[in-house]
């Protein structure tokens, strides 16, 4: 009877060992051999828009860098400034038949940070994505009131009639609010255009939805503005599917961020001005992609 019983313990231990031990030994070994695939550079557009050399100089060495097999721009941005949008937009028309280049975008990818996305070889989005908002804003202070009552005058010398057109120190006349309307009308076609081109959608098509609205990704995938839904993960197997890199079954793109942001102090150190440039150039009328919301 002892013995049966040293047996029976013996066979119970070898019972729980293949129910419960194995499967976990298993599974962990399975884990292990999830290991990092080719390398997609994840550069980052996040925040107000106010200048794009670091974008352009990140998209630059990502392309040149043989490590790097596709590229990720990961945008989390309301728009801001208009040149630097464009110029984001035209640096990944030009490059991405070098490299591919796929949009993900974050919380927010409005006017701007929509803008810099439309040449993108794909873009995702997630169906709660805030985008859109297809126009321009123009805002300029004016100040007339309380120079009224602080007694502050502002002396202006000029060579031509609309010269300080956006004065803020005086009504805006007549002659002035039309220019900036009519800058502001040819701007908003350049971006109306730009999406019909960068997402192949007719002209017609985009200006019933260019009102300045704000757009869910799930209305935007409707449209056309985004390819499908998807995390920076999908976004960055699309790329390499695009490079034509296969993954293995145990691969995971391996996401290297390729512009690390500054801190406060990093950027006094390298003397850096630490005033965003929309505020530092607030007394010139600034144009602007930008979501209001």
């Amino acid at each position: 009877m002892k013995e049966y019983k040293v047996w029976l313990a013996k066979l119970l231990t070898i019972v729980v060992v293949v129910l419960v031990v194995v499967p976990v030994v298993g599974g962990a070994a399975s884990a292990v051999k999830s290991v990092l695939g080719p390398k997609v550079a994840v550069i980052e557009m996040s925040g107000v828009i106010t200048e794009s050399n670091e974008i352009l100089k990140a998209l630059y060495e990502e392309v040149r860098d043989k490590d790097t097999k596709a590229i990720v721009l990961r945008v989390d941005s309301p728009g801001g400034a208009v040149a630097p949008s464009e110029e984001v937009y035209n640096a990944i028309r030009r490059l991405k038949s070098e490299k591919p280049i796929v949009v993900s975008m974050g919380s927010v990818a409005a006017s701007g940070g929509l803008y810099s996305s439309l040449a993108a070889n794909k873009i995702f989005c997630q169906p709660g994505t805030q985008t859109g908002s297809i126009g321009v804003i123009l805002q300029i202070p004016n100040f007339t009131t309380v120079a009224d009552k602080v007694g502050v005058d502002m002396v202006t010398i000029k060579s031509g009639a609309l010269k300080d057109a956006g004065n803020q120190f005086r009504p805006m006349t007549e002659e002035e609010r039309k220019f900036l309307e009519d800058v502001a009308n040819r701007v908003h076609q350049n971006f109306i255009q730009a999406v019909a081109d960068g997402r192949n959608i007719p002209i017609e098509k985009v200006r019933t939805f260019s009102d300045g609205r704000v757009l869910l990704g799930s209305e935007a995938k409707q449209l056309g503005l985004v390819d499908d839904f998807g995390d920076v993960y999908d976004a960055a197997r699309a790329a390499l599917s695009l490079a034509k890199v296969e993954l293995k079954a145990t691969e995971v793109p391996n996401l290297v961020y390729a512009n690390k942001k500054k801190g406060f102090i990093e950027k006094a150190l390298e003397g850096e001005s630490l005033i965003p440039a929309i505020i530092r150039d607030a007394s010139v009328p600034t144009i602007q992609y930008l979501a209001t919301f």
